[in-house]
């Protein structure tokens, strides 16, 4: 697995533990030709990364997964999201994983609250993770760029 350095970097240490201590992202597949991203949670081992899927809620995934195995899955943090953020230094941050996504098996779940329904286990199997943290040290953070910046949106 190869950690690539963004404009400025988390070592890997950190982007392991951004991972491990994230809970969500976006998850991109290929439809055909065209992306096809969706909001997901993951599950990180150190190595893969795992998700599930309604086995027959989550076709269009599955269907993507089965014609193009190639997949990027995205995880950042915002200072808009969480301005406590900015008390730890932190501007904003992500990582980008690209690698091999699997389908592994479908596992029945009993729950008590949706009663009995099948989930479809994926893996992605990490080949390069790019990082990325901001590295201005003040920033008007609370206005979107583009309404700090409205004559890039002027003529539109």
């Amino acid at each position: 697995m190869s950690v690539t350095p963004g404009v400025e970097s988390m070592d890997e240490s950190e982007v392991m533990n951004f991972i491990k201590d994230s809970k969500a992202g976006v998850l991109t597949l290929v439809d055909s030709a065209r992306p096809y991203g969706v909001p997901v949670e993951h599950y990180f081992d150190g190595k893969s990364l795992y998700f599930v899927t309604s086995s027959t809620m989550g076709e269009r995934k599955i269907n993507c997964i089965k014609n193009n195995a190639n997949a990027c899955y995205v995880i950042y943090d915002s200072r808009r999201e969480k301005p406590e953020l900015v008390s730890k230094g932190i501007l904003c941050r992500s990582v980008i994983i690209e690698g091999q996504i699997s389908l592994v098996d479908v596992k029945e779940i009993d729950s008590k609250e949706l009663g009995k329904f099948k989930l479809q286990r994926l893996k992605l199997d990490v080949g390069k993770i790019g990082n990325w943290k901001c590295p201005r040290k003040t920033c008007d953070w609370q206005k979107q760029w583009f309404k700090r910046f409205p004559d890039l949106v002027a003529d539109l």
